[in-house]
């Protein structure tokens, strides 16, 4: 849950912001939350990380443990396949999270490192 609070509480302000009117919004999504979890060592040896499940009350599933192949346009991947931007992974030790909300005219990527 403390990843919920990150991303989503009052005083919460974004690492980056996209505004939704740019044409090409999907695609710089796709590449600041790289640069992002890059910068921040999101993923282990082998792009390993976990999700939290990236549905309606993905809280009740929780987090998986999920190894990412191809590397690249995560946040358009689980868009085509969710229909949603909005998801939040979180590194294997648990220390950082970055993730995807979805806010009134603009995607953010927020990052939160926990101690």
């Amino acid at each position: 849950m403390s990843a919920i609070y990150a991303v989503n509480g009052i005083e919460v302000r974004p690492t980056v912001a996209i505004s939704d009117s740019l044409p090409d919004a999907s695609a710089q999504l796709d590449r600041e939350w790289m640069a992002q979890a890059s910068a921040h060592h999101l993923s282990a040896k082998g792009g390993e990380f976990y999700i939290l499940a990236p549905v309606a009350r993905g809280h009740e599933i929780g987090w998986i443990h999920v190894r990412d192949p191809i590397g690249r346009d995560l946040p358009s991947r689980i868009h085509a396949g969710t229909g949603n931007a909005e998801f939040l992974t979180v590194s294997e030790d648990g220390r950082v999270m970055c993730a995807v909300s979805t806010e009134e005219s603009e995607t953010w990527i927020v990052v939160h490192r926990f101690p």
